[in-house]
């Protein structure tokens, strides 16, 4: 700065020599300064721009790439116009200088601006490249800076226009504090939501969330000031407003997939007419299970001493078929490999109904991802179809009235 000054009064002492006018002089003084500033500005943007490019390429952080993506040293050469219009000024002996000074100073408060965004930009992507920003993400953190930033400019700027101390305006603000409040309602509740939602560590990026109500179901991308940004299973992108979150209910699934196993809670109705006492040759038949061999013979032998005195069938006990199935299915799923046996499972039945009696397979599957997850459960129920028949049971259906046309009640 100091040599442009300088050499722009040798211009001075040369314009004067050759007997320029004052204002001849100050035009050839601002085009001398114009069109360095031009050229130093195009080398900076362009032709350093590309030397940059090289250098931080060869390092091995990567912040200086992310700084370079962002923008950040382009905007940087932004700062020379507004300082050369500064120098300019200094040439210009116009009654209404002040005016070009002001909006020279709102100029490079704009500028300003662009090179902190840009900074804020790159320091949240930095930070997105650390394992961390998944627990703990800044994003909206970085736009509420931003928010305050826009807000300080703004004030900042119209106090340079009408040349009032930004304290007077602040004072005047206050009294529109109700309608500001409005304004910035989303900001506000979206920043005391994403502090609850990250102190709380009640969601993450990566999380699998569902909210039916915004039709959210699927992976976070990204958490903001304003919102939850989720990619569903369809591809689709939901925007869930981050106050939301905190004010209504959601189901995050990160303990199912932290978890050993993902549980498997599915029912098959069962014809109550095919539930019927196992006659001698189906104990007999079901004692050569590898499965049921031990449970029949124990059960066998405590029934025999149960019965010993019992005169009709309706004082003995007997083995049925439903529940023999039961417990083979128990003990099926305890061979599964693909079961997580360490956690909860059961095969129960539950309160029979008008479409028979449910009987349900609860278990966790040892693998959580989706379509294997789906595909263990799958295998369980084709297995139960199959082997029903085997046992003398029926999954109920519905009898339809009409059989080849013809009314059969």
């Amino acid at each position: 700065m100091r040599d442009s000054v300088s050499f722009l009064h040798r211009v001075s002492a040369w314009t004067e020599k050759v007997g320029m006018t004052d204002d001849e002089s100050t035009l050839i003084k601002m085009a001398i300064t114009i069109t360095v500033a031009i050229l130093i500005y195009i080398i900076s943007r362009k032709w350093l721009s590309k030397l940059l490019k090289k250098v931080v390429g060869k390092t091995k952080s990567t912040w200086d790439d992310i700084l370079y993506d962002q923008g950040f040293f382009r905007k940087l050469a932004s700062l020379i116009p507004p300082f050369t219009a500064y120098i300019v000024l200094t040439f210009i002996t116009w009654e209404y200088k002040y005016v070009l000074r002001r909006l020279v100073d709102i100029w490079l408060i704009i500028v300003t601006l662009f090179i902190i965004t840009s900074l804020l930009n790159a320091i949240n992507k930095i930070y997105e490249s650390y394992p961390v920003s998944k627990n703990r993400p800044i994003t909206f953190f970085i736009q509420l800076i931003k928010v305050f930033l826009y807000t300080v400019v703004v004030i900042t700027v119209v106090s340079v226009l009408v040349n009032k101390s930004p304290e007077h305006l602040i004072v005047g603000l206050s009294a529109f504090a109700a309608v500001l409040l409005l304004i910035f309602k989303d900001s506000i509740l979206g920043f005391v939501a994403g502090i609850q939602l990250t102190s709380n560590n009640m969601i993450r990026i990566g999380d699998w969330i569902q909210m039916d109500k915004n039709n959210a179901n699927g992976v976070v991308l990204e958490v903001n000031l304003y919102t939850v940004k989720v990619q569903n299973w369809d591809m689709t992108i939901s925007m869930v407003p981050t106050y939301q979150l905190v004010s209504e209910s959601f189901t995050n699934w990160r303990g199912m997939q932290e978890s050993p196993g993902r549980r498997i809670m599915r029912s098959i109705n069962i014809d109550i007419d095919s539930v019927h006492f196992l006659s001698h040759d189906e104990v007999v038949k079901f004692a050569s299970s590898a499965f049921l061999k031990d449970y029949i013979d124990q059960m066998v032998a405590k029934l025999g001493d149960i019965n010993k005195d019992k005169i009709t069938i309706l004082d003995e006990r007997k083995l049925t078929n439903i529940g023999i199935f039961r417990y083979y299915m128990d003990a099926w799923i305890e061979a599964n490999p693909d079961i997580n046996t360490n956690m909860t499972h059961m095969v129960r039945q539950l309160q029979p109904g008008p479409t028979g009696m449910p009987i349900q397979i609860y278990c966790f599957s040892a693998i959580q991802e989706w379509v294997t997850y789906e595909k263990v459960q799958a295998d369980i129920f084709d297995h139960i179809m199959a082997v029903l028949p085997e046992f003398g049971l029926k999954v109920f259906e519905y009898k339809s009235m009409y059989v080849g046309g013809e009314n059969q009640s």
